[in-house]
């Protein structure tokens, strides 16, 4: 009968191999699935945020006619608690309500808030927004623009300490000043003086 030997040395270095294969593997691993993970939630966080702001522009604009086109502090309050309803990853979404009443005819402070009203040239495309257009007078289409940029907290992000992530929407919604229905529509053009 022939004797086997074995070369210890050998079979403890491919212990070591096996160790550095494993950690190569794992930290591809584990940087991919944070990956995923972060895009996943980043694409919620979008979901959410364009939610909350088609809230916000159909509501605030459904109370601006209902009240007969007139001041819009009351719509503008309404759309932000529409927004507060519609959290994005679980935190309450919070936008200002851009008002100043001296600005007419549409009372907005700036033209970067996160509400902006105004109106519509036309509902066939190309639309154009303008937040100056006095939509008291015939054929005025009154709208509401609803924008807004959030920071995303996600797992990995929370995990290694850093948060460099956001995302940003916004939402136009009309009123129909015949059949007193709102509906959203996608705007060509933003127009603000």
């Amino acid at each position: 009968m022939k004797r086997i030997h074995f070369n210890k040395e050998s079979h403890q270095n491919r212990r070591g191999i096996a160790v550095l294969w494993l950690v190569l593997w794992g930290s591809l691993f584990l940087t991919f699935f944070c990956v995923v993970l972060e895009i996943t939630t980043l694409w919620q966080a979008q979901v959410e945020i364009n939610n909350a702001l088609d809230s916000a522009a159909l509501s605030a604009v459904k109370e601006w006619g209902a009240s007969g086109l007139g001041a819009t502090q009351v719509p503008r309050d309404v759309g932000i608690a529409y927004t507060a309803g519609n959290p994005v990853l679980g935190v309450p979404t919070t936008i200002t309500s851009n008002f100043n009443g001296a600005n007419l005819p549409n009372e907005n402070n700036s033209c970067n808030g996160n509400l902006i009203f105004g109106g519509l040239n036309t509902l066939v495309s190309p639309i154009t927004f303008d937040a100056s257009a006095d939509v008291t007078l015939p054929g005025g289409i009154p709208a509401v623009r609803a924008q807004a940029t959030v920071p995303v907290q996600g797992f990995c992000s929370t995990l290694f300490g850093f948060s460099f992530l956001n995302v940003s929407a916004s939402s136009t919604a009309y009123f129909n000043t015949a059949t007193g229905r709102v509906a959203l529509v996608r705007i060509t053009t933003f127009v603000c003086p």
